[in-house]
């Protein structure tokens, strides 16, 4: 499986009755990675607005930390994770848990400490390179997972986590609800 990721762009915070929502572009269709290093050699490479077939794919998409399995924030199957094909990219939103990880993610996605950048891991089944062999082009594959990341290989994708304003009685029913008697 290969990972790739991209970088980031506004930050939002959104807090709804569900969780918090992370929401943004994983995918930026034909937009360049920088240098990826893989299997002895150099390269940039681009995903094709046709490389994952979201609608007809099967899989349940999981979206993590770092990569890291043992750190899942959401996925598809339960619909913790929404996906969706456009014209600019492939559009994630996903409802954090109310989590230790989920609460962190949030923490230092506020704070600046993370910044939106994301990373996806994937098959590839066609692909087309230059005739120099520095450029591939992902024109079919299987997207497995995405990740919020630190260090990004795509320079240009987004996500934000936004908070919608509570109101007032909403406010001072949570306090009073959670008053130590």
């Amino acid at each position: 499986m290969n990972t790739r990721s991209i970088n980031k762009g506004n930050i939002e915070l959104r807090s709804t009755e569900t969780g918090n929502t992370l929401s943004g572009y994983a995918i930026l269709w034909n937009s360049p990675s920088k240098e990826i290093r893989e299997g002895g050699r150099r390269f940039t490479e681009t995903i094709d607005r046709s490389a994952f077939d979201i609608g007809s794919q099967s899989n349940d998409v999981k979206l993590f930390f770092q990569h890291q399995s043992d750190m899942p924030l959401a996925r598809s199957a339960n619909g913790s994770l929404q996906l969706r094909n456009d014209p600019k990219g492939l559009h994630f939103s996903a409802e954090l848990p109310n989590t230790t990880l989920g609460s962190d993610v949030k923490e230092l996605i506020r704070t600046g400490i993370l910044t939106g950048e994301m990373s996806f891991g994937f098959t590839v089944t066609e692909q087309r390179w230059s005739e120099n062999n520095t450029k591939r082009a992902v024109s079919k594959g299987t997207l497995y997972e995405l990740s919020v990341v630190v260090d990004p290989a795509y320079p240009n994708t987004n996500s934000s986590l936004r908070e919608e304003q509570v109101s007032t009685q909403q406010r001072i029913n949570n306090i009073r609800r959670n008053r130590i008697v």
